[in-house]
Order: C-alpha cells, then structure tokens, then sequence
C-alpha cells in the first residue's frame, strides 16, 4: 500500500508541476472565463469544470496553477481504483494498471490538460466503487454516495448517463438483481437528483438549450461517410494502444470482476453505434479506459506487452514536451503553437478597448492571459457560451476587433451601418479593425 501511495504522491506533484508550467489552452481558458461569470449550467457543458477553474482562482499568482484543483480531482480517480482492485488482484497487477494509466495519452499525460472530461471520470469510478459495495454490502449509505456520485457526474458532463445501462445490462446477464436493495434504488434516484439540480434547473429555464445541442452535436448527420466509423475505431485501438486492446478483447476475468466487461466495452460500443450518425470525437469512450485497462491485466502478455506501451507513449510525451518548451518546434504545428500566439495576441486588450475577438476560443485566451476582460463579437461564428451574454454586442458607437483574415462579420455590423477600418496587422495571423457610426 505504501508503495503505491508514493507512486500516486510523486506522479501527482509531476503534474502539478507540468500543470503550472504549460499556459492553458484556448478551450481551458473558455472554461476558465465560465468560472468568473458563474452559473447553474452552462449552453456547451454542465458547470463541473467551471466549479473547478473558480477553486482555482487564488492560486492564479503561480503561473497556469488555477488547474491545480481539476488535476487533483482528475488524479484522484487513480486512488479510487485502487479502492476498487485491492481486493480483487494483486499489488503487481495495480503497480501495472497505475503505470498504463499515467502513461496514458488521455488518462495520464492529457489530465493536465482541464476539461470536462476529468471529473466526469472521477465521479464514474467513485459510481463503480459504491455501485459495487451497494451490492456486496447492501448499506444504504452506499446507494446514497451511488446516487450522488451519478448527480455529480452529470454536472460534469452528460455522459455519465451511460452508466445506468452499463449497470442494468450486467445485472441482467449476471443474475445479479437478487443482490439490489429496493430502498437503496429509491435512495440512489432521489439522491442523484438532488445533486444534478444545477443541470435540470437551468436546462429547464433555458428551454433544455445545452441537452439540445450536445444531442444534434453527437446525432446531427442526416447522411453517413463511412469515415466516422472507421476513423473512431483505428482511433481508439491507437489511444488504448493495438497490445492493450488486444489483451482486453482476450482477457478472463474472475467472476468477482465480470462488471469489467460492462463497463469496458459498453461505452465503447455505444459510440462506435453512434458513428454510424455522426462523427465521434476521440475522448467521448474515455469513460471506458479505466475499465479496459484494468481487463486488460487479466491477459498472460500483458506485463511483458507494457514496455513497448510505456516506450511508445513514453517518447510521444518527450516530444510533446519538448516542442511545447522549444519555440521554433511549436509553430510547426497551429494547435500545439495556438497558446502561445493567443498569449501574444492577448497584448492588444491591453492598448485597446472595448477589445472583442471573432472566435470563442480567441476571446477567452485574450482575456485569461491579459486579465482584461473580452468577449467573442455576438453571431460572428457558432453560438456558444458568449452569445447569451448582453456585453458581447456593443453598446457604445466605437469598438475594436481581433481577428483572423480570413473570417467573416455578423450581419448586424451591415445592419446598424457601422463604419470600419483596419488599424493594423497584429501579426501573420491576426488583423486589429476598428468600428465606428454616427
């Protein structure tokens, strides 16, 4: 036990370190402008990783630290697994499911990067933890933190809900519905909608605006392109790694572990369905990894299969790194380069107002890295977050605009005979307008 809490210790306050040091990314600063302009819910996402940001906020003197909360969480998942498997494997098999783990592109290295996706997977692995006692040890107070660590969860995000099949699909092909406690179901449901009445509440005033929009977002194709379904496969035999894939489609589990099967590959087939209607992004199955790995240990190749998994995600992250630190290897990619140039860009707020920005992500990171506060100009791209808020359309007869050449204006700006002039290239990439009327 002592060794593993070492390892757990000493990884933690790697990434707490990497956590500070790595300047947020343009989606992170767009959570971290939600956490100062705090609601129920949010349009894009439930409010978790905005909870998380506000926690965040006294530690914003030390550099990128405002993570340091979501990663804490984020790493905790880890320590509840352990929870979960002492009983069941033994130390060797945790060592090596912890190391697959940290070594993992999402799981591991990705957890420093804020996103709804690190609570989401820590209150999914507490949900297995007390799903688990609540049916070894049919306590109520395990369908009662069952039940809040489900309500929790869909304040993280919406994919939790695949949860409540995974469950009821092994209880069924188990013969494991002997094991519940009907008061502890009613607990479970009444406690889970308490702590996911942020959501409910504020979807409801919303006319169910953000349960709108995250359905059409992953079920929005009228047409196929054989594309989604195959690019979503090759995708995770890659991010699970082809021998660790291979090993958790082989593995035998004990009995006692049979839910590993559920919980594994319920998300991933669930959206592997779902790409045959739209395209599906790389993390949405991340629910799933904990579980799979953790089937994978069952596998005889395993411990000698995971060298080549920790070389192989091992260099990847090196290289990461070190074009992330090296400037002339980072503007060799846009995306890894795009923190960076936002950060130079963020100068401009501070010589011109009221500064707005023509993407979501453009303003956000303006106004992380210069703390002066900018908005996205309202309908100038996809609506979002900013588009609901009354200061992203000027209310005065001046304002600036930063933006990319190559995108377009609101027609409103036609509309209202607002008067425009370029001011100046920012650089390459941006160009500062003016906007003017009588």
């Amino acid at each position: 036990m002592k060794n593993f809490w070492r390892l757990w210790g000493l990884s933690l306050l790697f990434k707490f370190v990497l956590a500070a040091l790595l300047p947020l990314s343009a989606d992170e600063a767009y959570y971290w402008v939600w956490s100062h302009k705090m609601q129920l819910s949010y349009f894009d996402h439930p409010p978790m990783v905005s909870w998380l940001f506000y926690l965040g906020h006294f530690l914003e003197p030390l550099a990128n630290a405002v993570r340091w909360p979501a990663v804490l969480l984020g790493h905790g998942m880890i320590a509840v697994w352990y929870f979960i498997l002492r009983k069941h494997v033994d130390f060797g098999k945790i060592k090596l499911w912890t190391y697959l783990v940290l070594f993992s592109p999402l799981l591991g290295f990705g957890s420093i990067i804020i996103t709804p996706d690190l609570p989401v997977l820590f209150f999914w692995s507490l949900a297995i933890l007390f799903a688990l006692k609540a049916l070894q040890e049919k306590t109520l107070s395990a369908y009662l933190i069952l039940g809040a660590s489900l309500g929790l969860g869909f304040c993280a995000k919406y994919h939790i809900v695949l949860f409540v099949p995974c469950l009821l699909v092994y209880l069924t092909a188990e013969k494991k519905w002997k094991d519940v406690r009907v008061p502890g179901v009613l607990l479970t449901l009444l406690t889970g909608l308490i702590f996911c009445t942020p959501v409910i509440l504020w979807n409801y005033l919303n006319d169910f605006a953000s349960f709108e929009f995250q359905l059409k977002h992953g079920l929005e194709k009228t047409s196929y392109d054989p594309e989604w379904t195959w690019s979503y496969f090759l995708g995770q035999i890659l991010i699970l790694f082809p021998l660790v894939f291979w090993a958790g489609l082989r593995a035998k589990v004990p009995s006692s572990l049979r839910w590993l099967y559920y919980f594994s590959w319920g998300p991933l087939l669930f959206f592997l369905v779902t790409s045959f209607r739209a395209s599906v992004e790389a993390n949405w199955p991340i629910i799933a990894y904990p579980s799979f790995i953790a089937l994978a240990l069952f596998y005889p190749a395993t411990q000698k299969w995971s060298r080549y998994y920790l070389y192989f995600w091992g260099a990847i992250f090196a290289i990461v790194i070190a074009t992330l630190f090296t400037p002339s290897l980072r503007t060799m990619n846009e995306k890894i380069n795009e923190p960076y140039a936002f950060r130079e860009l963020s100068q401009v707020a501070k010589e011109f107002q009221p500064l707005y920005a023509s993407t979501y992500q453009m303003a956000s990171s303006i106004w992380y890295f210069s703390k002066v506060p900018t908005y996205k100009l309202q309908g100038i791209s996809r609506f979002d977050f900013f588009d609901t808020l009354p200061e992203s359309k000027p209310l005065g007869n001046h304002f600036y605009l930063v933006k990319r050449p190559t995108n377009g204006l609101p027609s409103w700006i036609s509309e209202q005979q607002w008067q425009m002039k370029k001011i100046k290239d920012v650089s390459l990439e941006f160009e500062l307008l003016e906007f003017t009327r009588p």
